[in-house]
């Protein structure tokens, strides 16, 4: 007698990823907008008042991207990105200054601390969508 044919388990297919935005600015109400924008983009956001809190939290859990500000107490931007970048693991991590300083040197000396991009505040949604997708973050 034939036997029934087994059925054979496949491999399922991994649910993607869901990517982590980290957004590091000791204003209320910017992290706020910014997370409207950066969870419509589809990303899972944590948030942090100062670069020593965001420090922290890169160092349990790496963010895909980090949005942060400049001027902040405790730790500034820029010294939160330069230590950011000596974490190990950082290396696919994208990061972005949205900052209210618009001159041409801070905006050449927040890339060459680490920044993939910077916006200027006040951003809107398309702004920082165009900048984000320049940098494959989106």
């Amino acid at each position: 007698m034939p036997s029934a044919p087994v059925a054979v388990p496949q491999p399922q297919p991994e649910a993607p990823r869901q990517r982590h935005c980290l957004i590091v600015d000791d204003s209320r109400v910017v992290r706020k907008v910014s997370r409207r924008i950066v969870e419509a983009l589809g990303y899972v956001v944590t948030e942090a008042e100062n670069g020593q809190e965001a420090l922290g939290r890169c160092q349990l859990s790496m963010p895909d991207l980090v949005l942060l500000d400049w001027d902040m107490p405790i730790m500034t931007g820029i010294e939160f990105i330069a230590s950011f970048r000596a974490i190990r693991g950082n290396e696919k991590a994208k990061a972005v200054f949205c900052t209210s300083k618009s001159g041409a040197h801070d905006i050449h000396r927040g890339i060459a601390a680490g920044a993939d991009e910077y916006v200027t505040k006040p951003f809107d949604e398309a702004t920082l969508r165009a900048k984000l997708q320049a940098i494959g973050a989106i």
